[in-house]
């Protein structure tokens, strides 16, 4: 039993420790683990345990006799690629907060805002309402699941005892971070086209009613229009986040073949 127990932490420690600090650097940014949705006091224990059980099903070896600052790297660039592959499943949010802001700009509530207990924050309120939409259909469609999936397969692709990142990895990111800006103008443009078209119907009946006070009538037809609105892209924004959720595997993948 003894030897059994020294044989673990001189060949097996320190991959517990690698595998513990990539599936810790996803539970700290990636959507659903990360923030305070879940409480800390439970995440601990279960990056622990999941961490263990992932264990042995790497047949990485990792003495204990490495150098120092061999140890400091390979806990590093774990937790760098755990780090890296939350953010990039973040991508989703950062793109729904985006069009939630154009979204809350064009119905008048940009002053309008409320704090953020995930991201300890103040957002604009509709903002902060297509952000819980969103959350809810990540949920539903298991995202956190394919998540989840995605870093513990990485184990096979690149090990527990990855030493540098590839010369490739800030572009490949850089380039996959640009998918915020694609993702929040697919989610708001329809609501930047019907203000439009709203503000330009006003602009007309300013000039063929002079007497029609268009300051008054207008706030609360943009807010109506742009109710009705978001009740209708619903299943749009469904669709969308279904379809990005699904390639954040790939998107991941790319990422981690630059390691």
């Amino acid at each position: 039993m003894e030897l059994s127990i020294a044989n673990f932490f001189f060949f097996r420690f320190l991959t517990f420790i690698a595998i513990l600090c990539r599936i810790s650097g996803l539970f700290i940014m990636s959507p659903f683990f990360g923030g305070s949705m879940i409480n800390s006091k439970f995440k601990i224990p279960v990056v622990i345990v999941l961490s263990y059980a992932v264990l042995y099903s790497v047949p990485e070896y990792i003495p204990m006799d490495i150098p120092a600052i061999d140890i400091v790297m390979i806990c590093v660039i774990n937790f760098t690629f755990g780090f890296a592959a939350g953010l990039i499943a973040n991508i989703l949010f950062y793109g729904l907060s985006f069009a939630g802001d154009i979204y809350g700009y064009q119905l008048g509530f940009a002053a309008a805002s409320v704090y953020d207990p995930l991201t300890e924050s103040e957002n604009v309120i509709v903002s902060q309402l297509v952000f819980l939409i969103g959350t809810c259909i990540f949920t539903i469609i298991k995202g956190p699941v394919i998540l989840l999936g995605v870093i513990l397969k990485s184990f096979d692709t690149v090990p527990a005892r990855v030493m540098t990142l590839g010369n490739e990895f800030n572009l490949s990111f850089s380039i996959i971070m640009g998918k915020v800006l694609e993702l929040g103008l697919e989610v708001g443009l329809p609501m930047i086209v019907f203000m439009l078209l709203v503000t330009t119907v006003l602009g007309i009946m300013s000039k063929l009613l002079p007497q029609l006070n268009v300051f008054i009538v207008g706030i609360p037809l943009k807010i109506l229009v742009g109710m009705i609105i978001i009740i209708g892209l619903l299943p749009v924004w469904a669709d969308i986040i279904a379809k990005y959720t699904f390639e954040l595997s790939d998107w991941i993948w790319e990422v981690m073949a630059k390691f």
